[in-house]
């Protein structure tokens, strides 16, 4: 699970887990697993809605994703075995927040 925040309309703030960040990073490059579920709470205030895209300023990836785009609340990824190499996760509202997903 990543509860996400923001900083503004500049980048997503990505909490201090213990588990991925020892501290809150701004738009981290993600490395997710196929076949795993990840969860991205996004509490960034409702102004900013995540979405997972196939790339940069293009239209989301809906593959094993629930919630794509919403602005709050629960985004999860089911990352299928059939998912490209790199994949990225962006603000629909702001084209700077956001950063590469790269599926391994």
């Amino acid at each position: 699970t990543f509860t996400i925040t923001s900083n503004g309309s500049a980048d997503y703030v990505f909490a201090s887990d213990g588990t991925f960040f020892p501290t809150p990073v701004n738009d981290p490059v993600l490395y997710l697993r196929r076949g795993e579920t990840y969860v991205f709470v996004n509490n960034s205030g409702g102004s900013h809605p995540l979405q997972i895209r196939l790339a940069a300023n293009s239209g989301a990836y809906n593959t094993g994703v629930t919630n794509n785009g919403a602005n709050s609340g629960n985004i999860t990824f089911v990352v299928p075995m059939s998912a490209p190499n790199t994949l990225y996760y962006q603000c629909t509202a702001h084209s700077a927040m956001g950063n590469t997903i790269n599926i391994v």
